[in-house]
């Protein structure tokens, strides 16, 4: 994310996230390791989504168990070549069960929720995460736009298979092509993330959710 606040990000669909962790440890080093999120998005009926804003709420069960409040808003030439372009602000939320009560004492409720298990990389020109979401495996990253293509040539990933959709689209896509009925949460059933949590060699499963309405 640069001064002004605009955040510039490509994904990359991926086979297998750990096959990428030896290319990025020669590039930059593990920044954050890999931790489960939990995502709550608040709107006001679609009032938000309708005009390309969001609002989420997100737990990472890391060590210091760090949540944040994040606002985003497109930017001005968005979406171009496979990269977005968002306005963003973040904080860090010392308790997410008050920051709950808070947007729903404000009017917004839960619209929907998502999981994903998540690594964090840092290299010269920008940010690398590692992504496993209920649907598939993803590579993300966030730099400048020339950097974008430059940390992807230098990961071994074409440039021009950068998509500059949302988790949500790329889920509603993926369950079409499923042949499912649409469905908002994406969230891991309990099999598989107790797989992935013992794979990844993480702590139990985390307590306390907060879930949509």
């Amino acid at each position: 994310m640069n001064a002004l606040g605009i955040e510039h990000e490509a994904k990359f669909m991926l086979g297998d996230c750990r096959d990428m962790e030896p290319r990025l440890r020669s590039l930059g080093r593990l920044c954050t390791p890999w931790h489960f999120e939990t995502n709550t998005v608040y709107d006001r009926g679609d009032e938000l989504a309708a005009s390309g804003r969001l609002l989420r709420l997100r737990r990472a069960h890391t060590e210091t168990q760090t949540s944040t409040l994040t606002f985003k808003e497109p930017a001005p030439g968005h979406e171009k070549n496979g990269i977005k372009s968002r306005i963003e602000r973040e904080i860090t939320v010392p308790d997410p069960y008050a920051m709950d009560a808070i947007l729903r004492g404000l009017g917004y409720a839960p619209r929907l929720r998502y999981e994903k298990f998540r690594a964090v990389w840092e290299l010269p020109q920008g940010l690398v995460f590692l992504d496993i979401l209920p649907f598939g495996h993803f590579l993300e990253i966030e730099a400048e736009p020339q950097s974008i293509t430059a940390i992807a040539q230098a990961i071994g990933l074409d440039p021009g298979s950068a998509m500059d959709k949302s988790y949500h689209s790329l889920h509603r896509s993926w369950r079409r092509r499923q042949g499912l009925a649409p469905l908002d949460d994406f969230v891991f059933d309990e099999a598989e993330r107790h797989l992935l949590t013992t794979r990844l060699g993480l702590l139990p499963r985390p307590q306390g959710e907060i879930h949509a309405d």
